[in-house]
Order: C-alpha cells, then structure tokens, then sequence
C-alpha cells in the first residue's frame, strides 16, 4: 500500500470507534450464537479484535479472551473501553495472528474469532492452518468474512479491487462464500453453521476443528494485509 497497512488502520482508528453497526439486528444475531457455545471455563482469542467491541460483549460469558489487531491505535481503544466497563479478563495486546505465540496442548483456546478479517489477510490458508494449531480439539472458529464474490455491482465494489491492487485502499480478496466453506473444509475443519442476513451481507460461520489431536504443520505466511 502507499500508506503501510498499520499506519492505515491506526489513522482509521477513532473514525472506525464511532460508527454504528451497518446491521445491528444481523450483529446481536451473530454474538448470541456465538454466546451460545461458549462456557464459563473458556479461553477465547480474538485476531482482528478491532476496537474491542465483541470481545468485551463475550467477556462476561468465559474465564478469557486474548485480544489482538496489529493496529496499536484500535488496542489503544480497546483498552480505554476495558478500562471504563471495569473489564478485567479480557487482555488486549497488539499483534498480528501470525506473529501471536500460540499456547500448546491443554492450554490451547477454546474458541478463536476472527470477524470481518479472513477477507483481508494476505495468506488465507495458512491463517486457517494457524486457526486450527490454536483450537483445542473440537474447538470453534467463528468468522464474518465480507465475500465479494457474492455481492452485486456498484461503484464502491468495483473500486474495491483496484484501488487495492495500487496500495489506495487494503487489498481485499474477492471470496465467494462457497469458496470459503471449500477452503475452510480443506484445512479441517467441520462447517456446522453458514448464515448471511441477505445476499450481499457478510457471511457468518461457525467451524470445528477435528475433536482428536493432530500435529499441524502451518505454512509461513505472507506479508501482514490488514
């Protein structure tokens, strides 16, 4: 990009904090289901946390949440926000998901999210691979992934590519939510939920990881695109 993704997202930041839910109906949907299958004794990471919103939303329901965005200006927030609610298990920190040490054996997460991100890492295999080495077995990965694959014209979405592709805007890749599915089936994963509000919605699925232990290998990842 001609502005360095980080240095995009932290400008981001305060404009990002302010802004409404484009669907506040298909969010409270998303984390009620997600509330669902969590327990109190849980520990969940969130990558592309943001500015914090769904993290400390789910704080109350599970023992911890690992927090993460490589945007320090969006942790910085995210932090403010624990601060004032008095929330106090949900840890922040700044760090992008391939460069977060991941815990081994019992210790592994229960549950990871990853919402409005998987369309904008740079490597999405190999962060499904990572998603998978972090769950315990039988844990779930919950995402909401915008597929432009799916989505009708406009001039907004035909932008969205090129300006991507000259460094203006973050590359987004053009998923299909099908595609998704197939990706997310092929790195072992179980699909047990795909729900979207409407065709040109972002698609929300809840996947498991195999309920036996496995030793992954998880390719490198590319550059940082978020």
């Amino acid at each position: 990009m001609l502005i360095p993704p980080t240095a995009f997202w932290n400008l981001m930041a305060r404009n990002y904090s302010r802004q409404k839910v484009a669907d506040e109906d298909a969010y409270r949907h998303k984390l009620e289901v997600t509330a669902s299958h969590l327990s109190p004794g849980d520990r969940v990471l969130e990558f592309g946390c943001g500015t914090g919103t769904t993290a400390l939303i789910h704080a109350p329901r599970v023992a911890r949440i690992d927090a993460i965005d490589f945007s320090s200006k969006m942790i910085a927030i995210a932090r403010e926000k624990a601060a004032a609610e008095g929330t106090t298990n949900v840890r922040f920190e700044t760090a992008a998901f391939e460069d977060w040490p991941l815990p081994a054996g019992d210790d592994r997460y229960d549950a990871v999210l990853g919402m409005s991100i998987l369309h904008l890492v740079a490597d999405l295999d190999a962060t499904l691979a990572r998603v998978r080495q972090a769950l315990k077995p039988g844990g779930r990965f919950f995402s909401s992934t915008v597929c432009l694959g799916d989505m009708s014209g406009g001039l907004l979405l035909a932008l969205l590519g090129p300006l991507g592709a000259i460094g203006v805007l973050p590359k987004v890749t053009r998923l299909t939510a099908d595609a998704l599915v197939a990706r997310m089936k092929a790195a072992g994963f179980t699909v047990e939920e795909v729900w979207r509000p409407k065709p040109d919605a972002a698609v929300f699925i809840i996947a498991r990881a195999p309920a036996t232990a496995k030793a992954e290998t998880v390719p490198e990842t590319e550059s940082k695109a978020r």
